[in-house]
């Protein structure tokens, strides 16, 4: 296996892309009048629940989606929780949808001139993008392109391409899972929020740490736009990762982009070594048509098994050591299959249990020992009863005996899929850096209009009029005060508080430094913050004051910090204006300053005390509440020593 640690990614020929997922800043849902906003008490009790049951559909040409089939295949029973604040009729798809949110439409064309887009659609086409996970009550998502071609500029110049912009509908939020996962429960209250979707050429992309600067860049883009939702949950990354000789497996769930590059790793080293699998196998005397679907019962093994449950074992000719074959950092072939069977039939993994496991070297002996239920007498007894040659390997199952021959189909489904190499999947993100199977990665059929919705013609001096209010993205942000001491990191910080435009005001219409400015802004909030204090509380000509103030040296900056302290605790506008009025009356100019540094040292050589010039200092700014100017109080400090 791989070092995760050590990859050459060019070598490899990495290649990812990206699908940003924002939550758009509306008042209403997409496609109904509910109000846009989170209930955390339907996490816990509902004012009623509803059941429902999926079934695969066909697409438009008369197919059905494989992705599909093996979702009906884990037949979910779906409940979920609701309220009359945050869902109705369409959200139970009891009725069709509302006319979309045409503010939401609007957000989506402002979105694609910032991403300056080529081909912005002249007619919107609502189309149903199927989702039978339950995550949605129709069995669908309903979602819009709004634009093609377009490109994100990175800080070394290199633009990336936005493939598509897209506004969709959010899916409800899972609660839990009850009886082996099989039964689902999901909040409505996010199901229809409107959200864009963002996707990027996977093709240009080659590296983790360029990964990460392009959704970082997506991130502050849309930040910037002041027309995203913020907060935990209101947006997600999903990314595309493949190498040479791999395939485009999806990777969904991802939150934290500073663990991207180790999700990036532990990917690139298992469909690494699934490749090394698949060329073992073209290696080993056999092919697939000697993986067959006859599975051994071996319940009379155990004694333990409940009523309704089974034990079986299926062989699996010449595979011995490749089920033993690490694929990510603690986890071998064999979990691979197990992972998938798991999800899809409810059989748990450590219901599970593969011939290799047997080795004292195998990893989930080392690490899990509790999880093995086969011996060395009945791995004998297996053996025997499959027929074993020295060179084969073997799978088996316990439970529920439908869910265990259904394991049973799915372990020879996935080793036959291993002569072909990596399978096209969509995988979950897990938190050490490894990914599970989620669902297979769906295909065209998926994909088909909606009826209930006609075309929408977008008006195009609309168009026009929106790419003429568009503000400067974050790289001419950068551009532009660059003359100001501020770094990127400092220009993210503010973009990411919704601060670049009070920043401007300062900056640009006031004559504030920047750093200056950054410090007001985001610094000393920063720090009240810590304090339980709200710094955001402070109105912006408040702060604009201040900062003139301090700028024009009518305020100290060493009084910055306490005064944006009493400004927390005072609310209204005015009552703001007074205190920083009132600090500007009391502050001592230079010449009000010399007789109290006289008496100051006059008192310190009188008393016999040996102290320095910034203790003095120190000392006369501490004893007349930073009411000063410290530069002044040093310099006339220095002319009475």
């Amino acid at each position: 296996m791989l070092d995760p640690r050590e990859i050459d990614y060019k070598a490899l020929g990495f290649q990812a892309g990206l699908e940003i997922h924002h939550q758009l800043k509306t008042g209403r849902k997409l496609f109904c009048r509910c109000q846009a906003e989170l209930d955390q008490e339907l996490m816990k009790s509902a004012q009623y629940t509803f059941n429902r049951k999926f079934r695969a559909v066909l697409g438009e040409m008369g197919d059905f989606d494989p992705g599909m089939l093996v979702e009906v295949e884990k037949d979910y029973l779906v409940i979920y929780h609701a309220n009359d604040d945050h869902v109705c009729t369409y959200e139970m798809d009891e009725t069709p949808p509302f006319w979309p949110d045409m503010e939401a439409i609007d957000i989506g064309f402002h979105l694609s001139c910032i991403f300056d887009c080529a081909s912005p659609v002249e007619e919107l086409v609502v189309n149903r993008k199927q989702y039978l996970d339950g995550s949605i009550t129709t069995g669908f998502q309903r979602t819009m392109i709004i634009a093609r071609d377009g490109h994100i500029q990175l800080l070394n110049g290199k633009k990336v391409t936005i493939t598509n912009i897209l506004v969709e509908e959010d899916a409800a939020r899972k609660i839990k899972t009850e009886d082996r996962n099989r039964t689902v429960y999901y909040n409505l209250d996010r199901l229809g929020i409107p959200l864009t979707e963002i996707i990027t050429d996977h093709r240009e992309i080659n590296s983790p740490q360029e990964l990460v600067e392009v959704a970082g860049m997506i991130g502050l883009y849309l930040r910037s736009s002041g027309l995203v939702r913020r907060g935990i949950g209101s947006v997600r990354q999903d990314v595309n990762i493949s190498i040479d000789g791999g395939s485009r497996v999806e990777i969904k769930g991802i939150q934290d982009l500073s663990l991207l590059p180790k999700w990036c790793a532990h990917e690139v080293v298992r469909q690494h070594s699934l490749i090394e699998v698949q060329d073992v196998l073209k290696d080993l005397p056999v092919m697939k048509d000697d993986f067959k679907h006859t599975y051994i019962e071996i319940t009379h093994l155990f004694k333990d098994l409940g009523e309704g449950e089974s034990a079986f074992a299926v062989r699996l000719p010449s595979m011995k050591n490749v089920l033993s074959k690490e694929i990510q950092p603690g986890r071998d072939f064999g979990f691979e299959i197990f992972d998938k069977c798991s999800l899809i039939t409810g059989i748990q993994c450590n219901e599970m249990f593969h011939s290799g496991e047997t080795r004292e070297d195998s990893i989930r002996r080392k690490n899990f020992p509790d999880e093995l239920f086969v011996d060395g007498h009945r791995d004998s007894m297996i053996r025997d009863l499959l027929k074993l040659n020295d060179e084969d390997g073997y799978i088996a199952a316990r439970g529920p005996t439908n869910r265990v021959l259904h394991t049973m189909k799915k372990t020879i489904e996935r080793v036959k899929q291993a002569f072909d190499g990596v399978p096209q999947e969509t995988r979950r993100a897990l938190p050490d850096g490894n990914n599970e199977f989620l669902r297979v990665i769906h295909g065209k059929e998926r994909l088909y209009p909606d009826t209930d919705t006609p075309p929408i013609e977008y008006p195009r001096d609309k168009m026009e009029s929106i790419r003429k209010s568009i503000k400067k993205n974050p790289v001419e942000l950068m551009e532009q005060y660059t003359d100001q001491g501020i770094t990127f990191e400092q220009l993210s910080d503010l973009i990411r508080h919704g601060r670049t435009d009070l920043f401007e005001r300062m900056v640009i219409d006031q004559g504030i430094s920047g750093k200056l400015a950054y410090r007001l802004l985001f610094e000393v909030p920063r720090y009240l913050s810590r304090k339980g204090l709200d710094g955001h509380s402070i109105t912006e000509d408040a702060m604009v004051d201040l900062g003139v103030s301090v700028e024009k040296n009518r305020i100290s900056r060493s009084a910055v910090t306490p005064l944006m302290v009493e400004l927390c605790k005072e609310k209204g506008p005015k009552a703001q204006l007074d205190i920083l009025e009132k600090a500007k009356n009391d502050y001592l100019s230079d010449d009000e300053i010399h007789p109290l540094v006289k008496k100051r040292i006059g008192s310190i050589k009188k008393a016999g005390k040996a102290l320095s010039k910034d203790q003095i200092v120190g000392l006369i700014m501490k004893e007349h509440d930073h009411r000063l100017n410290g530069a002044s109080v040093a310099s006339i400090v220095e002319e009475y020593l």
